[in-house]
């Protein structure tokens, strides 16, 4: 998109829709209660529904697997009899071992500008897939076609949702805190349109800042009662992903690490606990310690998913 497209789109939409402004400017969504229409250039050109179609719809163990460094020794085979939600580009640790995921989550809008080929492989392995609507403008203007496959739904923030005006903190504080669906920490609710917990994908999720916060709530919201995350070193092995052949800087998502994702995580962990369900932490090396989301094996997890089961069919 042109600087001056940018900045005209800007102009047009106000302060209060600036989670819109990358939007292409002919795309848009037109909402209905159960599903939403996409349209290009005023023209409809594929129905997508919400992630909340699936709320519920699942239960037992489920493995998250998310792209640090350690997902490279990190055998999927050794999982793959349950569930799992393949985050960002893991899709590909899937293709490597000849795996299909469940599901797929992809937040950041980098991922789609710059990782096409996830995207298409995400969409092309059958997985649920779900995707923002910054994610949906992308697929539409790259190829609209991929929007047919009916494997794709529209997941959303709490607090960014495509042609709803954005809440001010302020707004925020006062309707989330009536929400029985939502769980905040009342130490940072400066931070509540990003750091919270809740368990209805109707309503919305907290971004916290990376992926994998994003991810227990849709796993919670999709009825798992237990949550394994492989890969998840937040910048513990000094290394950026699974896939990098050499040691790089610190992830740049380490600058949110406080307050935004072990927030996140604190609000997760004890969410899961008071619910009755486990969630944990399959990186020993995680920057994320041991006292917030416990960290174990492979083998104590499967001892756990056993007991829980939902082996695929």
């Amino acid at each position: 998109m042109k600087t001056w497209r940018q900045r005209l789109r800007r102009l047009l939409l106000g302060e209060r829709y600036k989670h819109m402004y990358m939007c292409h400017p002919k795309f848009s969504l037109r909402r209905e209660t159960e599903f939403c229409q996409v349209l290009w250039d005023h023209q409809l050109i594929a129905t997508i529904p919400y992630a909340h179609q699936l709320q519920g719809q699942y239960h037992g163990s489920c493995f998250m697997i998310a792209t640090g460094p350690s997902l490279k020794q990190f055998d999927l085979t050794a999982c793959s009899a349950y569930h799992s939600i393949s985050l960002n580009l893991a899709i590909h640790k899937f293709n490597q071992q000849q795996l299909k995921p469940t599901h797929c989550l992809i937040i950041d809008r980098r991922v789609f500008e710059n990782e096409w080929p996830s995207i298409v492989a995400s969409i092309q392995s059958g997985a649920n897939c779900f995707f923002p609507f910054e994610g949906l403008s992308i697929i539409a203007e790259r190829d609209p076609s991929l929007l047919q496959q009916q494997n794709i739904f529209l997941i959303e923030s709490a607090s960014r949702k495509f042609a709803i005006p954005r809440y001010s903190v302020q707004e925020c504080i006062a309707n989330f805190s009536q929400q029985k669906d939502f769980y905040l920490d009342q130490q940072l609710l400066a931070y509540c349109r990003s750091i919270g917990f809740s368990s209805n994908l109707k309503k919305g999720l907290f971004s916290g800042k990376t992926v994998a916060t994003w991810g227990t709530q849709l796993a919670y919201a999709l009825g798992y009662q237990n949550l394994f995350i492989a890969g998840m070193d937040l910048g513990g092995t000094g290394k950026q992903h699974f896939y990098a052949e050499q040691n790089n800087g610190p992830p740049d998502f380490l600058k949110d690490y406080e307050p935004h994702i072990r927030a996140c995580f604190e609000l997760a962990a004890k969410f899961y606990q008071s619910q009755g369900c486990g969630l944990y932490n399959l990186s020993t090396q995680s920057t994320l310690p041991d006292a917030i989301v416990k960290k174990i094996s492979i083998d104590e997890a499967l001892k756990i998913a056993h007991n829980t089961t939902n082996i695929i069919e």
